[in-house]
């Protein structure tokens, strides 16, 4: 399996900036300039699919649950790169957390299986990786599937010191409902969009398994639950008061669809 993780994304304007900088500098830039060439990685809204029962096995290979009879059904994706900060640091020791659709377009949530679908058994649907000295993490799971009103996509946490730093969504370049998506739609800036969707190739000229990099650049101010769109009652905190996970699925549908409501 490649492991190596690859140096972290600076868009290409920026690449032309720092080059330019670096030639007239003699190679010597401020601190606030390098940081300006990171893109911050933009928020997006948690869904309503965070898992609502966590399953016994969590690591970073979702492929695979311990003792399971089969490997998860789907192709199989690895995706990985390093935690920065926005001044170009890395992030040691921080959780990053995944949950996604299974093949089959099924969430690990009581109310997560869609219309005509079973949940595939063998997969995990959630998993978490700490961050190195390097600030680098993997993941090894599979392509996600559809779902109706929107497009591929991996739901992501960062925390640091149990307190969530950045929610956001990871989706594949190329694929058609990227251009119709309204949460995609959403997300800041193109550039900030753009550092959202990564390319992902086959590993090999004789490989079915699909693999990509991503860096993440976050901040230092912890976001709120109302920002994470699960109300006050994030993990944690006190019971939130708000619509049932079914009414939350078909808002983020019409969300993809429409765009955010304003109110």
């Amino acid at each position: 399996m490649n492991t190596a993780i690859h140096p972290f994304h600076i868009p290409l304007s920026r690449r032309k900036l720092l080059h330019s900088l670096l030639l007239t500098t003699g190679g010597i830039i401020a601190g606030s300039v390098y940081a300006e060439a990171l893109a911050r990685t933009p928020r997006a809204t948690e869904g309503p699919y965070y898992p609502d029962h966590l399953p016994l096995d969590q690591d970073n290979d979702l492929t695979l649950i311990t003792g399971g009879k089969a490997p998860a059904s789907g192709v199989v994706t690895e995706f990985g790169g390093r935690l920065l900060h926005v001044d170009g640091k890395p992030i040691q020791g921080a959780v990053i957390e995944l949950w996604q659709s299974d093949n089959n377009g099924c969430y690990i949530h009581s109310r997560g299986t869609q219309p005509g679908k079973e949940r595939d058994p063998q997969f995990q649907g959630y998993g978490k990786i700490e961050t190195n000295p390097k600030g680098e993490y993997r993941f090894r799971t599979i392509k996600p599937g559809l779902y109706t009103g929107r497009t591929i996509h991996w739901h992501i946490r960062v925390k640091q010191n149990d307190k969530s730093m950045l929610t956001t969504q990871l989706f594949i370049a190329g694929v058609p409902q990227n251009d119709r998506d309204g949460i995609l739609r959403s997300m800041g800036t193109e550039q900030q969009r753009l550092s959202v969707i990564r390319e992902f190739k086959p590993m090999s000229a004789e490989s079915k398994e699909l693999v990509g990099t991503w860096d993440i650049v976050i901040g230092s101010t912890p976001e709120d639950s109302e920002r994470r769109g699960r109300g006050p009652g994030g993990p944690g905190g006190p019971p939130p008061r708000r619509r049932d996970s079914a009414a939350a699925g078909d808002q983020e549908i019409k969300d993809a669809l429409f765009g955010p409501s304003p109110f």
